[in-house]
Order: C-alpha cells, then sequence, then structure tokens
C-alpha cells in the first residue's frame, strides 16, 4: 500500500528567515520530514534533512527554484520521479547530484529512511564568482539541467557539516566554512572536467595562431598590461581560446605572461628610475601599494624598497 500527498509551492520559507525547522508529519504516524534551514549568506541556503518512514510515501512537489542545486545523500537513498521529463532518477547513499534548476515538478518515493544535505546558491552569486563555469543564459530553457551525478568525494566534509558540533556563533562560521569548502570541491570538479572535455574539442586554426602569436607581442613589447577581457578584445579571439592557446603554444597562461612583464618592468624602474615606489605600482596597474609590494615578494622575493636602495641616486 502507498500513500500520496502533495507539498504546495516551497518557494515561500526558501530565503524568508535566517533559520527555520521545517517538518511535515505524515497521517497514521506513517513517517515524517524534518528539514533544518540555514541561511549561510543572501544568497546560499544550506538544508539537512532526515527522512523516516514505515510505508511507501509518494510526495509530489513543485517550484520554481531559478539557481544551483547541490545534494547529497549521506544516508539510505532517494527515488525521485521528475515529471518535467518522465523519468525516474535514483540517488544512492554517498553520491552527490549538482542540477541547475528555472523549476521543478517532482514525485520522490519514500520508502527507506534517509539523511541528505542540500545547498542551494541563486544566480546572483554564481553571476559574481563562476561566470567563467557557468553559461546561465544557456539554462534559461529548460526546467532543469544535470552537470553532475556521481558518488561523492565530499563526503565526509558532508557528515561533518550535517552533524556539526558547535552552536551559537561558533556554529555559524563552522557551518559556513564548511558550505564554501564543499562548493570549491564541486566546482573545482566541474571546471576540471570542463576544462578536459573542451581541450578536446579546441582546434587551432591559422588565424587563431596569429592573433595568439600578437596578443603574446602585445604583453611582451607595449607595457599596457592589459586584463583579459581587454586583450581578448585587441586581438579578436575569445577567452577560452586566448587561455587555451597560451597553454598549447607558450605553456603558460595569459595572465602569468602579463605579471611576469609587470614584475620585470617594476624592477628595472626600481633599479634605474627616480620614481617612487607608488608611482611604480600604478605603471604596472596596481591601485594599491601594498598589493603590489606583496606581488613584487611573491615574484621575486624581495622587497621592493631592497631593489631600490640599488640605485646610484637614492633619495
Amino acid at each position: 500500500m502507498s500513500y500520496n500527498f502533495t507539498l504546495n509551492d516551497m518557494e515561500a520559507y526558501k530565503f524568508s528567515s535566517n533559520k527555520n525547522d521545517i517538518i511535515v508529519t505524515f497521517p497514521k504516524e506513517i513517517g515524517f520530514i524534518s528539514t533544518l534551514k540555514y541561511k549561510i549568506t543572501e544568497d546560499i541556503l544550506l538544508l539537512k534533512t532526515k527522512i523516516l518512514t514505515s510505508e511507501k510515501i509518494l510526495l509530489h512537489a513543485n517550484s520554481k527554484i531559478k539557481g544551483l542545486v547541490i545534494n547529497i545523500v549521506l544516508d539510505g537513498e532517494n527515488n525521485i520521479i521528475d515529471n518535467n521529463f518522465k523519468r525516474e532518477e535514483n540517488f544512492k547513499k554517498n553520491s552527490s547530484c549538482i542540477k541547475y534548476m528555472n523549476e521543478y515538478d517532482t514525485t520522490t518515493i519514500l520508502d527507506k529512511n534517509s539523511n541528505s544535505l542540500g545547498i542551494i546558491i541563486e544566480d546572483k552569486f554564481l553571476e559574481k564568482n563562476f561566470n567563467d563555469i557557468f553559461d546561465l543564459n544557456s539554462f534559461e530553457n529548460f526546467p532543469s539541467v544535470t552537470l553532475k551525478n556521481q558518488i561523492s568525494k565530499n563526503i565526509n566534509l558532508a557528515k561533518e557539516l550535517f552533524n556539526s558540533p558547535f552552536e551559537g556563533k561558533l556554529h555559524d562560521i563552522y557551518l559556513q566554512s564548511k558550505v564554501f569548502e564543499i562548493i570549491y570541491n564541486e566546482f573545482s570538479e566541474i571546471m576540471n572536467h570542463k576544462i578536459y572535455n573542451d581541450d578536446k574539442k579546441v582546434k587551432l586554426n591559422q588565424d587563431d595562431i596569429e592573433a595568439l602569436y600578437k596578443a603574446k607581442d602585445i604583453i611582451l613589447t607595449s607595457q599596457e598590461f592589459p586584463d583579459l577581457v581587454t586583450l581578448s578584445k585587441k586581438v579578436a579571439l575569445n577567452q577560452f581560446k586566448l587561455k587555451y592557446g597560451f597553454r598549447q603554444l607558450f605553456n603558460t597562461s595569459p595572465g602569468n605572461m602579463i605579471l611576469e612583464q609587470k614584475m620585470i618592468y617594476a624592477k628595472q624602474l626600481l633599479e634605474t628610475s627616480e620614481f617612487s615606489i607608488s608611482e611604480i605600482s600604478n605603471f604596472v596597474g596596481y591601485k594599491y601599494q601594498s598589493n603590489f609590494t606583496n606581488a613584487f615578494i611573491k615574484f621575486f622575493g624581495v622587497l621592493p624598497k631592497d631593489i631600490m636602495v640599488q640605485r646610484k641616486y637614492y633619495y
């Protein structure tokens, strides 16, 4: 025997407050769903969900969600029917699924106890931090797009997050640090997979190669030190091909080559010119002298002023 229930639009509780305990108790004591909700940032939500059932339950739910969802199954398994695509998906223990969702219309089959962790990331955060990984416009015409569904490498981290031992402010800091670590690990894996697959597809034609050598000449001879967007426009080559081509032809990235030229030019000015460190840092594109000093130390292993004292005339 199975029981059918429907959860209406869940949008109202998604980002409504800092923390809510959501408990759905089913009739006849056949089970319950307990979800703890934590607002990690304005754009990131953490959900800890525990399901206990003694009977088979079909739970229908639909909502507009607009964001990326990371779901990690810690114990048990989840069987979910995607009503938009008319297909059933099985998520076993220790698996993680990453989907971009505009809306969902699902039927979850509850016949086993399970614990799971969900992280919802809104578009604003993705656009600000991961625009080079996710083309959000390409997801607009689909209810959902699955980006990953496999055994999770973050299972121990997810279990630590689910069973947080802290309270109060320390608890909030702990949750935030673990959530960001999971996001970093999952997105790094997606990025590495994307680069590998894209690399296999990319072909450089003669025009591309000429554009890449032109970009190299601009970096080495112009002392303009352009950013990647500007350099891409100057040579009429998209940023992906620019980065890919530099790896293939010059065994480095445009960013590293630009940084190297900045540091070499700055060192030359420190040794031979009468400019101050502040002026030189501006010449090579740094708004703040402290950022230039840190970059210089990291590159050469010495302070800019230690180079400057070698001038013939040092004041």
